[in-house]
C-alpha cells in the first residue's frame, strides 16, 4: 500500500467526534466560546464521567469536588478541560490495532505528553497545551497505518521485536513511517499547522523548515522517558541527549535535568481515562 492510497478512501480514515473537532479547532482560536464548547462536553456523559473522575482524583489535589464539566473548567482552567477530554475522546473513539496493546499504547501517548507540556516550564514563551497535544497524537500514525495492513504490521512488530528501530522497520515494509502518517491524519482533523509539522519531523527535529519547536519537545520528551526507564543520573542525561537538541535546545536543558527528581509519573492522573 502506497502512502497516497492510505489516505483516497475516506471509509478508512478513523473518525473522531464532533465535539473533538470542535476542541481541535478551539486550539487555534483564541476567542473561541468557552462556555459554549463547555455546554457541548457536558451533553457527552461518557465524556463528562471520565473527566470528573479524572479532575477529582487525588492527582490533581483541587480544593474542592467537582460536579460539572462548567465547574471543572472554573476551577481547572478550559485548557486543562480540554486536553483531558481531548484525550478521552481520542482513548474511545480509535480502534487499536491487533499488533498493538492498547493501554501500552495510550500509557505512553499520556507519558509523552506530560512530559512535553513539563518542558515547557523551562523555556518562556512555549505553549505547553500545543506540547500536550502533539504529544498526545504523536504515534496516532500507528493506529491507521497498522488497522489498514495487519500482516504488514506484524512484520514491524516482530522486527522492532528484534531490535530494529521502528521508524526503520515501517520504511521498509510500508515505505514511510507513522510520523509521515499521523502529519497527514493530524492534517484531515484540522490540527493547526504547528502539530502537524510537529508530528512529521518529532523524530528528526533539524530537517523541519521553518524550525519546529513542538517537534523538538516531541523528540526530547521520548528521549527523557526512555532514558528514565534506566534510572540515569543527571550527567548521564545530559550526556545522553542527540546533537538534535544540544545544537539548538528548546528549553533550558540544566534546569530540566535539576528537576527531574521531582516528577514521580509523566502520565498522571490521566491514566485514569483507560480505568
Amino acid at each position: 500500500m502506497s502512502f497516497n492510497s492510505l489516505f483516497n478512501s475516506a471509509t478508512r480514515l478513523p473518525s473522531i467526534p464532533k465535539i473533538i473537532e470542535e476542541l481541535i479547532e478551539s486550539l487555534d482560536d483564541p476567542n473561541a466560546d468557552i462556555d459554549k464548547i463547555s455546554a457541548k462536553i457536558a451533553q457527552e456523559p461518557v465524556l463528562t464521567t471520565k473527566l470528573l473522575r479524572v479532575a477529582n482524583s487525588a492527582h490533581y489535589g483541587l480544593p474542592r469536588q467537582v460536579s460539572s464539566v462548567q465547574d471543572a473548567a472554573i476551577i481547572m482552567g478550559f485548557p486543562a478541560v480540554r486536553t483531558l477530554v481531548m484525550a478521552s475522546g481520542m482513548v474511545d473513539s480509535l480502534e487499536m490495532p491487533a499488533a498493538l496493546n492498547k493501554r501500552s499504547f495510550w500509557i505512553n501517548a499520556f507519558e509523552v505528553a506530560g512530559c512535553a507540556k513539563w518542558l515547557c516550564k523551562f523555556q518562556k514563551e512555549l505553549d505547553a497545551n500545543t506540547a500536550f497535544t502533539a504529544g498526545l497524537i504523536h504515534s496516532v500514525g500507528q493506529l491507521l497505518m497498522y488497522s489498514a495492513e495487519p500482516a504488514k504490521a506484524n512484520e514491524v512488530q516482530a522486527k522492532v521485536a528484534n531490535g530494529q528501530e521502528r521508524l526503520a522497520a515501517e520504511l521498509e515494509i510500508f515505505g514511510f513511517n507513522n510520523c509521515e502518517a499521523g502529519s497527514e491524519l493530524a492534517k484531515r482533523w484540522k490540527f493547526p499547522d504547528v502539530i502537524n509539522i510537529g508530528l512529521r519531523f518529532q523524530n528528526n527535529p533539524k530537517k523541519a523548515t521553518p524550525a519546529s519547536v513542538t517537534a523538538a519537545l516531541i523528540y526530547l520528551a521520548k528521549h527523557v522517558i526512555d532514558m528514565l526507564k534506566d534510572h540515569p543520573s543527571k550527567d548521564e542525561i545530559l550526556t545522553s541527549l542527540p546533537s538534535e537538541i544540544k545544537d539548538n535546545p528548546p528549553v533550558d536543558l540544566n534546569a530540566m535535568v535539576s528537576a527531574l527528581d521531582a516528577v514521580d509519573d509523566f502520565s498522571g492522573g490521566i491514566g485514569l481515562l483507560l480505568d
